[in-house]
């Protein structure tokens, strides 16, 4: 058996193969003794048809067809062994380039290549996040109107009052395939205040001295920068009828209010927590921005190489993903796809450049832990799943038997190792992997050189 290998782009392999013509006959006489077991010949019992009356009854192409099936296979396989390749995936028969002699050639789909390049010189500037304090006053703003003390008045309208309306809203000109109807909302909470801007920016102009049973209609037209793109340009009649009118009191600052809010000693504790959990919260946003800035940082430095067949599974996945998600919400794909009018092709054309990204990011960072040597431990992941299950109390023996398996550890695994290699990389980045590795190898000294040293409360103790 002859074998000619070819390398192409993308991580495959082009493999030629001629097939002696023993070898094809052989094969032929075994698939006509296959399928005169399977048909009854008038004549000859099962199985003992001669070849010359297979290949009359079947047509010779259709019994080198069914050769083809099988023989394909196995010669695929030998060649595999021969030019000493590992595949990544099923491979492709792609044509019969000749039938004498029988020469074959398939495409090799061959595991990704990823080269990190240069990335221990990756370095990007880090600021620590900052709470201001407008952003500490805005929220204490909100918790504080949260607070409002509401009651029905008896009056018209006016500035921070709450109005009930039923408020309705029509498309003068919609265009074609647009329904005119905006909305048609009954019984809807508005708070009459200049920064409403619900229906419409500007609508408090025509909420003020608005008294229970009022009616009004207006016109409003939508500016051209309007952030809705389908509603730019143009003009909708709008009416609404006032329900109810209800004052309402913001309470000012004060202790009691500040304990009342939840959990706090006083005004100043309320302060201090706050300013915490913002601080909290942008710490997480920095450092998911920044990590991401770095891992894009990786990817560019970086050659990057995998079979088409690599994106592919990638894309199959997202779909399932997809598919999974709007089955929780009580619709089928097909059904999705219709809603958008798109075809299955035209799904997964869609998702494939983010596909692109998620293939390159797991990549990256699987080859970051293969050159790094970065390891996960069995206590790490106990300790991962002590973690996950904390929130849960009394339910939380009964999770933890949902992790009790080896493959679910092993996705956890997964997950921690992809964790380490991140930060692995944002400690480049901020040029502070040395002080980390410098620690890691002073803590493992002193680990080793307190070995077999007899504990001082226990001198037996080796």
């Amino acid at each position: 058996m002859k074998i000619e290998t070819e390398a192409l782009e993308d991580r495959q392999v082009q493999i030629t193969v001629e097939i002696p013509d023993e070898r094809l006959q052989a094969a032929m006489r075994s698939t006509a003794r296959r399928l005169s077991r399977e048909t009854r010949i008038p004549g000859f019992r099962p199985g003992k048809a001669p070849y010359n009356i297979i290949i009359n009854k079947f047509g010779e192409e259709i019994v080198f067809e069914e050769t083809l099936d099988d023989l394909g296979k196995d010669i695929y396989r030998q060649a595999l062994e021969e030019a000493e390749l590992d595949p990544y995936g099923p491979g492709s028969l792609d044509e019969v380039v000749s039938r004498d002699p029988l020469v074959i050639r398939y495409t090799v789909p061959l595991p990704p290549e990823v080269d990190l390049g240069s990335y221990r010189e990756i370095r990007i500037s880090w600021e620590d996040p900052q709470v201001t304090d407008d952003a500490l006053e805005a929220v204490l703003e909100d918790l504080r109107q949260r607070r409002a003390l509401i009651e029905p008045a008896d009056r018209p309208a006016q500035l921070t009052d709450v109005v009930v309306l039923n408020i309705s809203g029509e498309l003068r000109e919609p265009p074609d395939e647009r329904d005119a109807t905006l909305l048609d909302n009954k019984g809807v909470e508005v708070l009459v205040a200049e920064e409403t801007d619900w229906p419409i920016p500007g609508i408090v102009e025509h909420l003020i001295d608005l008294e229970a049973g009022d009616e009004r209609h207006f016109e409003y037209q939508f500016p051209e920068d309007y952030p809705s793109e389908d509603l730019q340009n143009l003009s909708a009649d709008f009416h609404l009828t006032c329900l109810e009118v209800k004052s309402r009191i913001v309470p000012n600052w004060s202790d009691d209010l500040a304990r009342n809010i939840g959990e706090y000693n006083d005004l100043l504790d309320l302060r201090l927590k706050i300013r915490g959990d913002l601080l909290e919260r942008a710490q997480h946003q920095a450092d998911a921005e920044f990590a991401q800035r770095v891992i894009e940082a990786t990817i560019e430095g970086a050659t990057i190489s995998y079979p088409p067949l690599l994106l592919q599974d990638e894309v199959s996945e997202m779909r399932t993903e997809l598919e999974r998600r709007l089955t929780g919400q009580n619709l089928s794909l097909e059904d999705y796809l219709k809603i958008e009018k798109k075809t299955d092709e035209e799904l997964r054309s869609e998702l494939e450049p983010r596909a692109i990204e998620r293939l390159n990011r797991a990549l990256i960072l699987g080859k970051l832990v293969e050159v790094e040597e970065l390891e996960v431990g069995e206590e790490e992941v106990s300790s991962e799943i002590d973690r996950i299950i904390a929130p849960f109390k009394d339910q939380s023996e009964d999770i933890r038997k949902s992790f009790d398996n080896p493959m679910s550890r092993r996705h956890l695994t997964l997950d921690l190792l992809t964790t380490k290699a991140i930060k692995h990389l944002v400690a480049i980045a901020k040029d502070e992997l040395e002080h980390i590795e410098g620690n890691l190898a002073e803590k493992t000294s002193k680990v080793a050189s307190n070995e077999g040293v007899p504990d001082e409360d226990n001198p037996s103790k080796e």
